[in-house]
């Protein structure tokens, strides 16, 4: 995930601030301080963003890390044309399960998603669509297991996170 942030936060950075129809810093209070069993790793890093008339905000929080191979990682993003949620979109939702890997819908505290675990790298991603612009996912190193990951999910406060005006 930090691979794919890294980039938008650099052509973000080429662009004036102005006004948003949404503002990352209103989700910053309700970060959950431990998730998976892993504490905050840092400050979470937010932006608010606008190209072509379109505007998005994200803000990605991780966990753990430091001095272990476990690393969560959440982010949550609000836009119908930011990048990760036209990722969400382009996903051809399908379920597969084989020895190394899992893609499937899933439903978490009532919301739609999709996952993505892969047992040999032991990585899972997770996906979880709260309204037609509001998205939260989940990254996870070290784990294999698809209850780790939608357990961990459950820890979140969805109904916490809005896209809401300045």
């Amino acid at each position: 995930m930090k691979r794919i942030l890294i980039p938008i936060i650099i052509f973000a950075m080429s662009f004036p601030a102005g006004s948003f129809a949404f503002d990352y810093k209103s989700w910053v209070p309700f970060i959950p301080s431990e998730l998976g069993g892993l504490k905050k790793n840092g400050k979470p890093e937010g932006m608010n963003m606008e190209m072509n008339n379109e505007k998005w905000s994200s803000l990605t929080q991780t966990y753990g890390g430091e001095d272990s191979d476990k690393e969560t990682t959440l982010t949550i993003v609000c836009g119908t044309n930011a990048p990760q949620m036209q990722h969400f979109k382009g996903i051809p939702k399908m379920k597969i399960e084989t020895e190394d890997q899992i893609m499937t819908d899933v439903t978490i505290s009532g919301r739609g998603g999709f996952l993505i675990l892969d047992k040999e790298e032991k990585s899972g991603y997770l996906m979880i669509l709260l309204d037609d612009r509001l998205l939260v996912t989940v990254e996870m190193q070290d784990c294999d297991d698809k209850d780790k990951l939608l357990s961990t999910a459950k820890q979140i406060p969805f109904d916490k996170f809005k896209c809401s005006d300045k």
